[in-house]
């Protein structure tokens, strides 16, 4: 029986929520916890260089999935018994797009590094955990298509939990330097496959009348929604990877830190995202779909609200005065992270309902207005330069993708922002419901 015909039921699906916003909180908490860790130890400049390091690595690895991952995720969604037959086919597809992605990294090194030789070679290190991230990816892809999300959440734990305790260890013990940091932030996922042994042990292809897709099925569908995750994370991740030669260390050094508590507001869409993805894959329903916009919007705005209206005198407090720079940009990224949950949510319908290609398009433009403000405005106003870069990427992108669900299949673009009373009892109703299954 394919997944069409076993979709979870409306709390089923709200269940799931919970769990991918509850794995989703470990990255930024952790994040949160570990940024006072990193701020103290290395100082404004060489959290910017630690951050310089990893952010090629992040760039790579969105470049290097070629869209297998959430190609993975889709097929395996219509149809859960091609689970072990697609997970293997995609894994012999990343490793050697890993392996040319890593030597491309090495090779790109002193130019990303601003001419910096010990910064080049902490790219250089940290783009080892390339190829271990690629296959990390394809299992979390995998998961998320047969809708295991607690595997998913033991995952995301579980890279917390080590991360926040090796840079902790290496902080009380003095010797958490910049190299340290690096190699803790880039390797500390690979040990999270761990969670995944249930998957890769019982996994394997069961009989079914339909035939498996092809490896140039899941490439066609990956190209597809590749282009927009790639233009997608040069909206969230270029700005950090150029940032060290358009601007220095030390606007870097904010920016990042800004980005690290931004990232709380952005659970809620990201759970709801990966949820809605693999439901919608299933089964379309464009009233779940415009809710889901709804209330992860209301949640996002009461959350960005809260670290909005507080960070003020607690970030300062938290990593120190040298970090105070960082309040303004924090600002913008909560706008943009506002204003842009509507339309994210909008791009995994259209690319659910196998259409991603119009995703990648709005992603596309909005890479290009988000790059031509990263380079006009960076170098002469830092990380704020990058914020409003940001903001003006999230907002042209999410719009675009409203009006490609609307154009297409008849979705009123108003619907995905119309907040009503009854949406608010809703929201409350389910999270109760939530909480009392357990």
């Amino acid at each position: 029986m394919t997944a069409r015909k076993t979709v979870d039921d409306e709390g089923g699906h709200g269940k799931n929520i919970l769990l991918s916003v509850l794995s989703n909180t470990f990255a930024p908490l952790a994040g949160l916890a570990t940024a006072p860790i990193l701020a103290s130890a290395l100082g404004v400049v060489g959290r910017g260089e630690a951050a310089g390091a990893t952010a090629p690595l992040l760039l790579a690895t969105s470049v290097a999935t070629l869209g297998i991952p959430p190609a993975v995720t889709y097929f395996t969604a219509r149809n859960p018994s091609f689970a072990a037959t697609l997970a293997r086919r995609g894994s012999l597809m990343l490793i050697v797009a890993g392996i040319i992605a890593t030597a491309a990294a090495v090779l790109l090194a002193p130019v990303l590094s601003g001419g910096s030789s010990p910064l080049a070679r902490l790219i250089g290190i940290a783009s080892l955990a390339l190829l271990p991230l690629l296959l990390l990816s394809l299992l979390q892809g995998t998961a998320a298509g047969l809708h295991r999300w607690k595997l998913v959440a033991v995952e995301r734990l579980i890279t917390a939990l080590v991360r926040l305790v090796a840079l902790a260890a290496l902080a009380l013990s003095g010797r958490l330097d910049v190299q340290a940091a690096v190699i803790v932030l880039a390797f500390s996922p690979a040990l999270a496959a761990l969670a995944y042994l249930p998957i890769m042990r019982r996994a394997r292809t069961t009989s079914s009348d339909e035939v498996p897709p092809t490896s140039t099925a899941i490439l066609a569908y990956g190209w597809r929604i590749w282009i927009g995750s790639i233009s997608g994370v040069l909206l969230t991740r270029i700005d950090q990877t150029v940032m060290v030669p358009l601007a220095g260390a030390y606007d870097l050094g904010l920016y990042v830190v800004a980005v690290t508590i931004a990232e709380l507001p952005l659970v809620i869409n990201n759970a709801v995202r990966e949820v809605t993805f693999s439901s919608d894959a299933a089964r379309g329903s464009d009233e779940r779909l415009t809710l889901a916009s709804r209330l992860s919007s209301l949640v996002t705005l009461g959350a960005g609200v809260g670290v909005g209206v507080t960070a003020w005198w607690w970030l300062p407090l938290l990593f120190g005065s040298d970090f105070s720079g960082a309040y303004p940009v924090l600002l913008v990224l909560i706008l943009a992270v506002v204003l842009g949950n509507p339309g994210s949510v909008a791009g995994v319908g259209l690319s659910a309902r196998g259409m991603p290609g119009r995703r990648s398009m709005a992603l596309v433009i909005a890479c290009v207005v988000n790059l031509a403000l990263v380079f006009l405005l960076v170098p002469s106003l830092g990380a704020m330069g990058a914020a409003v870069a940001t903001l003006a990427g999230n907002v042209v992108a999410g719009n675009l993708n409203i009006y490609f669900l609307w154009r297409h299949y008849g979705v009123r673009p108003w619907s995905f922002y119309q907040l009503t009373p009854t949406d608010v009892t809703t929201l409350v109703s389910r999270v109760v419901s939530i909480l009392r299954r357990g």
